[in-house]
């Protein structure tokens, strides 16, 4: 059996709150119609604060990189730029953080794999090849990356290092999350930009993943990684993506997502319970990934969820906003450090574009 034993996260040092979000917003769309939109979405929107690799967002700020408050001529190439030259110090910090929680550093761990996760940005040599080189890992390292798959990602990454790990037992795994969503701003005023740039930030989330072995001879906490269910609804395929323009990568982000996931969301968890083997009445906490306010309470509403059952998805929410792929992870994370009786479970779940649906169970160790 596989185990995570650490879950380290990052956040860039601009933050920023909502309103003061929501006042650059006004002067980069400067239009009524736009306005009062983004009025009702930020209202709603059950973030508190963002954070963002740069400083463009708190109009108080004079250092504007792309944004000074007016329509931005930034293309994607300039974008892009930036997301190689700020994404790997965020990868590091919740890296260092990850062994920070374990008591140790990674050069005394010895990382076997590698495995980075970003929908964000793209470059080639990837971001796995120079963390490589920063981490002074082995040249001979086995590194992959999960590209492009969007907020559901980090379940991708997991399954990748379970299998690793459930056939090498001395298997080291790293994975680590990481998202420049602010990158992408655009004032393009329709429905899936106004939302996505209501509730997009910036974060960085690094996974250890071991076999049985490792943790059991290290005497850890941990959780078991007992098995994936995963789902594509066809039908949902265009109410969640991203396009590649000449500007930015821009959010496909349909206002009727919490709708159609509500009316699935029952369906999903009868079969993920059923392929896992595992009753919905032992699951003791549940890791919902917070895609936005609407997603947790249609949630909630539809599978009977307590306020404590979902208040770490709505927390992490208001202090971060969706952060695409490593939001789940701060969600898990929270979890995990709380106290749990041994045997307890974790039912986490996240949606991406296809419209994908992941899931997966774990049990504390």
């Amino acid at each position: 059996m596989s185990k995570i034993i650490s879950i380290g996260t990052a956040v860039p040092d601009n933050k920023t709150n909502q309103t003061e979000i929501l006042e650059f917003m006004h002067a980069a769309y400067d239009n009524s119609v736009a306005s009062r939109k983004l009025n009702v979405l930020f209202h709603n929107s059950g973030i508190h604060t963002r954070y963002s690799v740069i400083p463009d967002f708190d109009k108080s700020r004079k250092e504007h990189i792309f944004f000074n408050g007016t329509p931005s001529t930034a293309n994607v190439e300039d974008r892009l730029n930036v997301f190689k030259e700020r994404a790997i110090p965020l990868a590091i910090k919740a890296i260092t953080n990850s062994f920070k929680n374990i008591n140790t550093t990674i050069d005394k761990f010895g990382v076997t794999h590698l495995i980075t996760v970003s929908c964000t940005g793209m470059c080639a040599p990837g971001i796995d090849a120079v963390l490589v080189e920063k981490l002074n890992l082995p040249k001979d390292i086995f590194h992959t990356s999960v590209n492009f798959m969007g907020c559901n990602a980090a379940f991708h990454a997991l399954k990748i290092a379970d299998m690793i790990s459930k056939t090498d037992e001395n298997a080291k795994v790293l994975i680590v999350c990481v998202e420049l969503c602010t990158l992408h701003f655009q004032p393009k005023n329709n429905h899936d930009n106004l939302l996505s740039n209501t509730i997009f930030g910036d974060g960085a989330a690094a996974v250890i993943v071991t076999s049985d072995k490792h943790s059991s001879e290290s005497k850890q906490k941990s959780l078991n990684i007992n098995g994936f269910y995963s789902l594509l609804l066809d039908k949902g395929k265009d109410l969640m993506g991203w396009n590649i323009t000449p500007v930015n990568f821009e959010m496909i982000l349909d206002a009727r997502i919490p709708g159609f996931i509500g009316e699935e969301v029952n369906t999903i968890l009868k079969n993920a319970t059923e392929k896992l083997k595992v009753s919905r009445e032992s699951i003791t906490n549940w890791a919902i990934h917070p895609g936005g306010k609407k997603i947790i309470d249609t949630i909630k509403d539809k599978l009977q969820l307590s306020d404590k059952d979902v208040q770490d998805s709505y927390r992490i929410l208001d202090e971060y906003g969706n952060m695409s792929s490593p939001t789940i992870l701060f969600v898990m994370n929270e979890l995990m450090e709380k106290k749990n009786k041994q045997g307890e479970t974790m039912f986490s779940i996240g949606f991406g574009p296809g419209l994908s649906i992941e899931t997966a169970l774990f049990t504390y160790a």
